[in-house]
């Protein structure tokens, strides 16, 4: 019996629908003008929700080549509106995560970046599950908005030379499109969907280079190094393939990034790195100039990465980093007056305006010895059950909830000493009466000698 996609000429741009899912349904690569026919026909009425369950699962069933990936991110970016920057070419950048408990990389990374004269048109999301997210964060700081016009963007880019903001309406409407179906067909854990929704919308940006952070570990979408390398690999290979210049690198998240976990507490940790506070986490510190560091490199600002971490870390030490950070927020609707006591030195005022929650529940070690690993999924499940993420889309985060570790891997801890500090109130406490049990659990003791925590496991470029 010959097949609908055998008797079908595959450069037929008037195929049906069905005619273009059951060629992907038996294994037949789809042309770049087919991709686009599907895409397109999500908003002229052509393809419907059930069109789209179907194509999703034959994808995630069959998989797709490196060149239909690639036309399928141009087609979901070419969905709507592309921000452009013929003025600056040459130094647009951006970095995106795929999420860790904790990675809060990108609040202090966008502001150095500028600092250094790059543009960072940098869209970003909201929490996923047990993952924080870098908009929810900086919501935590009063006035601040997300949500801007294109020509807010224009101007911030412009004027500031960085931006952290939702994807609007108006950009790839596609990839709103696809991944809500994606959540509700389980077809979100595919290489293919995954690469083409993470490119599609930094490809929206028109930017020069893009540094990619893919996680691997307890808390993390990819489970095990080796996942995270071919998801890595795809997005090296595809992004080239559209034209940007690319870094991925792969970490380890079974622990926690820096000491801080939830919202107001991420910002507070942030800003103690932009001022280069005594204590501040060098965990934090190391990543931040290593993806900025690298991104110098990609656009020819430093000749090395040792050179360009270094630039990176020269901004937090001259403050020009936290006066980036200062205009940024500004810019996207802190008052000057808030701002100007978030970039001050009295740490009373500034957790004043973050309002961290005033119950505090403190850790205890139930061993002496080093600490060999903090559990970041338990401490993560945590912070969302009290309230600090979202167990359903609907749900409102209170900003106030977080955790700080006041120990770090292969440090050495006594029995009975404090090794973090759990922020709440008492209503989520009530909701949540494991919360102490589950906190203990996380912490896991050596009565040897612990080697520091090495996060990037490789490195793509």
């Amino acid at each position: 019996m010959t097949s609908v996609a055998q008797t079908m000429n595959v450069n037929n741009h008037h195929a049906s629908i069905p005619d273009l899912i059951a060629k992907k349904r038996d294994g037949h690569e789809l042309q770049p003008d087919e991709i686009k026919q599907f895409i397109s026909g999500l908003s002229n009425g052509d393809v419907q929700d059930c069109h789209v369950g179907a194509m999703l699962m034959a994808i995630f069933i069959r998989g797709m080549s490196e060149k239909e990936i690639c036309s399928l991110t141009m087609s979901m970016r070419d969905s709507g509106e592309r921000l452009k920057w013929p003025h600056y070419r040459g130094c647009v950048v951006d970095k995106h995560s795929t999420g860790g408990i904790g990675d809060k990389i990108s609040i202090p990374l966008a502001p150095a970046l500028a600092a250094c004269d790059l543009k960072v048109p940098m869209m970003a999301g909201r929490g996923l599950g047990i993952t924080g997210g870098t908009l929810d964060k900086l919501e935590s700081m009063p006035g601040y908005q997300t949500q801007l016009t294109d020509e807010k963007i224009l101007e911030q880019i412009s004027t500031v030379g960085c931006g952290i903001f939702s994807q609007s309406l108006k950009l790839n409407p596609a990839d709103r499109y696809l991944y809500a179906i994606r959540d509700v067909t389980a077809t979100v854990p595919n290489n293919a969907l995954i690469v083409s929704s993470i490119l599609s919308k930094k490809s929206i940006e028109d930017l020069d280079a893009l540094v990619l952070d893919v996680k691997y570990g307890a808390s993390a979408f990819m489970k095990t190094a080796e996942q995270a390398e071919v998801l890595a690999e795809w997005l090296f290979k595809v992004s080239e393939m559209l034209g940007m210049k690319t870094c991925c690198y792969i970490t380890e998240m079974n622990n926690p990034i820096g000491f801080c976990i939830g919202n107001a507490i991420e910002i507070h940790e942030s800003l103690d790195l932009m001022k280069y506070k005594t204590g501040h986490s060098k965990d934090l510190e190391e990543l931040v100039c290593e993806q900025g560091g690298r991104l110098l490199v990609l656009v020819n600002k430093a000749e090395t990465i040792e050179q360009g971490r270094e630039l990176i870390r020269e901004t937090f030490k001259n403050g020009t980093a936290l006066k980036k950070f200062h205009e940024m927020i500004i810019g996207q609707g802190v008052s000057k007056t808030i701002a100007d006591q978030l970039v001050g030195d009295d740490e009373t005022v500034v957790s004043s305006v973050l309002k961290l929650a005033h119950v505090q529940h403190q850790a205890i070690a139930l061993q002496t010895g080093f600490i060999q690993s903090i559990d970041s999924f338990k401490l993560g499940t945590i912070v969302q059950r009290l309230g600090g993420g979202r167990l359903k889309s609907t749900d409102k985060i209170d900003f106030s909830i977080g955790i700080r570790l006041l120990k770090h891997i292969g440090d050495p801890v006594q029995e009975n000493e404090p090794w973090a500090i759990l922020y709440a109130n008492d209503d989520a406490f009530r909701r949540y009466p494991k919360y102490l049990e589950d906190l203990n659990a996380s912490l896991h003791v050596s009565s040897t000698p612990v080697e520091p925590l090495q996060r990037i496991h490789k490195v793509l470029c």
